[in-house]
């Protein structure tokens, strides 16, 4: 047995990797990837590529990262673009591409040292720090642009190794090409090309480290040359460089202290964020699969590493090499981010900033703990132990945030499904107002995508036909007043929207609770709303919303219809409610009060209120009234001018008036 353990361990530090890298993958992103679905700039590049095709995906990226989105354009001609699993797969696969280069980056440049090989790229697969990989669609393709830049450096050690000027040519012009696309792509790994010569010098033997050697292998550092010329072309030629973002450096200090914040929060911050241990929100359920996925890799793991190989015998300017790496290619990473005010966090969305940062914190790490005493009984122990258990929670980790993603997914198609109730169909022109709604991996400029889909279909159009606007973030912006009458438009970039503050319709939407269309009249002093909604909702006009039937929603994105709940009787009794149909209110209402359901908000019982009134209902409409204003008093004003509206528009009766002296607000108009 103990032969056999030795066996397989051998095998997993030298051809195996590649296979153990891939079950890691699997174990800390792959488990849940047929529940996951798209998330932020997913949408968007799907929904363009669907409608828009590779025309309109050069358009959207003709003003930032051109050249990367040839690779969208390439990417999307071969996978479907309406199913989002194939993209989780797609994302995984160059997750564990990049770890399979930087696991042979190091293993070149370091032989002697498979420990350090496996450990390192083990480290860079599983980062805590970055917890952003479910957004499959847009960051496989980052992760295509991290290992081009990952084999072009193990193309340049190949290179200097090479003993025939045709191998060392060939490696040459692969490192060039590589070396090629990460520069021309985007700006994230850009810097880190400042690592190579510190790599290529590391790999020379001592005896070859003179100037007059250096000067032999000159033509190792064309990447360098590409480096400044890609460089100069970005400073200075290409017009669209600051686009998006300009430069914000701040003043020295300022500067000083946000680089230092950046290297703590990416060495360090990242490595004890994978020790936080699932709340009670994530369900008990999922408490236990973390438990026991993090047993399960922490138990693979120990046997892996616990009578492991250390460096030993390595010399010892070479045990300190990958420090010197890693520290270096910390400070390089966060140059595009500090040198424009984005600071690398570890929360959503400035986690994706991290990204540069993996292979020096990997590498750093790596090679501190290959520094501990292990002649020493504490050393040997937490030698033994701590890889393990920092893979192992990190493992875990990822895990639950993928978790949070496959919530986020089921509340978003919650939040179509309810919509497509509520609103079957919407006039083009018409913007949607919303609360800032509870998704951590949405925008209201990514949902505004699957808004078009399923409203406007998949033809191209010349404008959008629809906008969503959370007036939090937009106020101001692209929206410049609350005054009726006002026009504005949004850049799309593959097509902008043209809309006016005459054609609006706003909603709240904060589960459990269903969706709300909001009535201006009836819910302009709901204190339960956000003010910044209750005040753009005063432009809301239900009138935009069409009863007749649209397209269904796309099946490889949302499903089979939900079954009918009390949300989907909610939606449609207050759709009838805005046509007048007071029968069909009543008789959803009495269908959903059989279901032995209730509202999660108080203002879901106000379309039933109303329908029965106008029945001549009193004693439920009073009683459905009192349930409301027994949850909170918030709901009295509101409630009150419900009532006002039924008084104006049902024929006084004793048995009206009877209901109305029933409320606290009888004596109104």
């Amino acid at each position: 047995m103990k032969a056999l353990l030795l066996r397989l361990r051998t095998f997993l530090y030298g051809a195996g990797a590649p296979l153990l890298l891939l079950m890691v993958t699997v174990l800390s992103y792959g488990l849940l990837f047929r529940s996951l679905g798209f998330y932020w700039d997913d949408f968007p590049f799907a929904w363009i590529a669907t409608t828009y095709g590779r025309e309109g995906l050069a358009r959207y990226f003709s003003t930032n990262r051109p050249y990367w989105g040839l690779l969208y354009q390439l990417s999307t001609s071969l996978l479907p673009t309406l199913t989002p699993w194939p993209w989780q797969l797609f994302g995984l696969f160059w997750r564990w591409v990049s770890a399979l280069a930087f696991w042979l980056l190091v293993r070149r440049a370091w032989p002697g040292r498979p420990r350090l090989a496996l450990s390192s790229a083990l480290l860079f697969l599983v980062y805590p720090g970055f917890g952003q990989q479910p957004i499959g669609l847009m960051y496989g393709h980052f992760f295509i642009v991290f290992s081009a830049l990952l084999f072009s450096f193990y193309a340049s050690l190949r290179a200097l190794e090479a003993t025939s000027a045709g191998r060392r040519l060939a490696w040459l012009c692969l490192a060039l090409l590589l070396s090629f696309v990460n520069l021309l792509t985007m700006e994230y790994f850009f810097l880190l090309e400042l690592l190579r010569p510190l790599l290529l010098w590391m790999r020379l033997p001592p005896e070859r480290r003179p100037l007059r050697q250096l000067v032999r292998n000159v033509h190792l550092l064309l990447p360098l040359l590409l480096f400044f010329g890609v460089g100069i072309w970005r400073a200075f030629f290409f017009p669209y460089q600051t686009q998006n973002y300009q430069p914000n450096l701040g003043g020295p200090l300022t500067l000083m202290g946000e680089v230092l914040r950046s290297l703590w929060v990416t060495g360090v911050g990242a490595w004890l964020h994978a020790f936080q241990l699932p709340g009670a929100e994530q369900g008990s359920r999922t408490m236990l699969l973390f438990a026991a996925l993090v047993g399960f890799s922490l138990a693979g793991l120990l046997a892996l590493f616990w009578h492991s190989p250390h460096n030993t015998t390595a010399d010892r300017r070479e045990r300190w090499q990958p420090l010197l790496l890693g520290a270096l290619g910390l400070l390089v990473a966060g140059g595009p981010f500090w040198l424009t005010g984005l600071p690398p966090r570890l929360s959503f969305p400035n986690d994706r900033f991290t990204l540069p940062f993996l292979l020096g914190s990997s590498l750093l790490l790596a090679g501190l703990l290959e520094q501990l005493p292990v002649q020493r009984k504490w050393g040997r122990w937490a030698a033994r132990l701590a890889l393990p258990l920092l893979l192992a929670f990190s493992i875990g980790a990822q895990f639950l945030n993928a978790n949070i993603y496959r919530r986020d997914w089921i509340t978003q198609r919650s939040l179509f499904w309810q919509l497509s109730w509520r609103a079957p169909a919407l006039q083009p022109g018409t913007t949607l107002f919303s609360n800032d709604l509870p998704m951590r991996a949405y925008s209201d400029n990514s949902l505004t995508a699957p808004l078009n889909w399923i409203y406007g279909g998949t033809s191209p159009k010349p404008a959008l036909e629809y906008l969503l606007l959370w007036p939090s973030v937009r106020e101001g912006r692209v929206l410049k007043s609350y005054l009726p009458g006002q026009p504005f438009s949004k850049d799309y970039l593959v097509a902008p929207f043209n809309g006016n503050t005459d054609q609006v319709v706003a909603f709240y939407f904060n589960p459990p609770a269903c969706l709300r269309v909001l009535d201006p009249l009836i819910e302009r002093d709901n204190q339960m709303l956000p003010a910044q909604l209750r005040e753009a909702a005063a432009l809301s006009d239900a009138r935009w919303i069409e009863a007749s039937p649209t397209a269904p929603l796309p099946v490889t994105l949302y499903g089979s219809e939900p079954s009918h709940g009390w949300c989907y009787y909610f939606e449609r009794a207050d759709l009838a409610r805005q046509q007048g149909d007071w029968q069909t209110v009543a008789e959803l209402g009495d269908a959903a009060f059989a279901l032995g359901d209730y509202p999660n908000d108080p203002a879901e019982r106000m379309p039933f209120i109303e329908g029965y009134a106008h029945l001549g209902r009193w004693d439920e409409a009073v009683q459905l009234t009192q349930d409301s204003l027994a949850v909170t008093p918030l709901m009295q004003p509101p409630l009150c001018a419900l009532w006002q509206r039924i008084r104006a528009e049902t024929p006084n009766s004793p048995e009206q008036q009877a209901a109305l002296a029933a409320l606290p607000c009888s004596t109104g108009p």
